[in-house]
């Protein structure tokens, strides 16, 4: 059987979980600890307080991701839950490593420390185009960083909410350790450093940041949207260029990653988020809503996040109006357009594209 990511981290909690204990042994605390962790995954998704790893937005009752383990005191109250992925060491190089937002969010929102594992760094073997054999001097490999707005997101939800989103690497396991420790000892009353823990590990999420700002390079986000009388809507706000195909086909699951980017984006702003899906109409969002997923319920019943289509753009320039018009039916894949990508933003941001409806 494949040694996978989830198989993988879920063994590193355990071993972590058999360190805990020996140290809270001498506190004569380590029989009230309780490990939920579990083989399938699909247990994973049962709600908390069923008996398994996931938790609901409580603004919007919406089920976010599930996690990977969960440690808690006697009477089930959620100590540390933790979601783990080694995605950087697994191909994920960019806004895919987003999907995993949701899960230790939701902990955070319900006023819990949420942790996320994942390597800062790793190395992934890539391949290059079609072969027929393996060997040595064919096989690549790439650097796999964890997604700066990934870390942007978990601060700001650790600054705003009840909750902690925390980021830890699996290669400090120390980290993870003492916060389980200490969160165990402050549970029980007993001199601990559960604050001195948190502040260490949001330290390093900060280092790690720099004074990177997340979307500030991306073509797809909008600084200054407007509706039809001119006036300001949103300074943060983004579209989208899937179509619908890219969000009911089971092989593409864009969903899981819009969701992840939608989360990220309204945990960073204070303003209420448009999310725009240029390429997708009235009929396109009545479909979505009657196949009900997860996703994009989610998106169209939270509070700060209103979403809008093609169907309900004006635009300044008619030119441009037929540019895009043609740029919805076009194959990304094949032919990106870069270009007018960029063009739909500038003209966003100077009013020439808004809000008719």
């Amino acid at each position: 059987m494949a040694y996978t990511s989830d198989l993988r981290i879920k063994n590193y909690l355990k071993d972590i979980d058999i360190r805990a204990r020996t140290i809270l042994n001498e506190y004569k605390l380590d029989s009230s600890l309780y490990l939920r962790v579990f083989d399938e995954s699909n247990e994973d998704a049962i709600p908390w307080e069923k008996g398994g790893l996931a938790f609901n937005d409580p603004k919007t009752n919406r089920p976010l991701g599930s996690n990977d383990a969960g440690w808690f005191i006697d009477d089930k109250i959620p100590l540390l839950i933790v979601e783990g992925t080694y995605a950087t060491e697994r191909g994920q190089f960019g806004d895919g490593q987003l999907n995993r937002f949701s899960h230790s969010l939701g902990v955070a929102l319900n006023g819990y420390l949420g942790i996320t594992v994942v390597p800062f760094k790793g190395q992934s073997f890539i391949k290059k185009g079609f072969r027929n054999d393996i060997s040595v001097k064919n096989i690549n490999y790439a650097n796999g960083l964890l997604h700066k707005g990934m870390v942007t997101g978990a601060l700001n939800v650790s600054k705003t909410e009840k909750g902690k989103f925390l980021i830890i690497d699996p290669y400090e396991p120390d980290l993870l350790l003492d916060l389980l420790v200490n969160a165990t000892l402050n549970y029980h009353k007993v001199d601990n450093e559960l604050d001195k823990c948190i502040s260490k590990i949001l330290a390093g999420m900060v280092d790690y940041l720099g004074v990177s700002i997340y979307g500030k390079r991306s073509t797809q986000t909008i600084s200054s949207l407007a509706d039809v009388k001119g006036n300001i809507l949103s300074k943060s706000s983004r579209f989208y260029t899937q179509n619908i195909a890219a969000l009911t086909t089971s092989t593409k699951r864009d969903g899981h990653g819009l969701l992840g980017k939608n989360l990220v984006f309204i945990s960073s702003s204070p303003d209420t988020v448009y999310s725009i899906f240029i390429r997708l109409d009235d009929s396109d969002i009545e479909t979505l809503k009657a196949r009900k997923s997860k996703e994009f319920t989610y998106l169209l019943n939270h509070p700060k996040i209103c979403v809008k289509c093609f169907d309900d753009l004006g635009f300044k320039d008619t030119n441009l109006a037929t540019k895009v018009k043609t740029f919805r039916q076009q194959n990304l894949h094949t032919n990106t357009e870069k270009a007018l990508i960029k063009e739909i933003q500038q003209a966003f941001n100077n009013g020439v594209i808004y809000i008719k409806r």
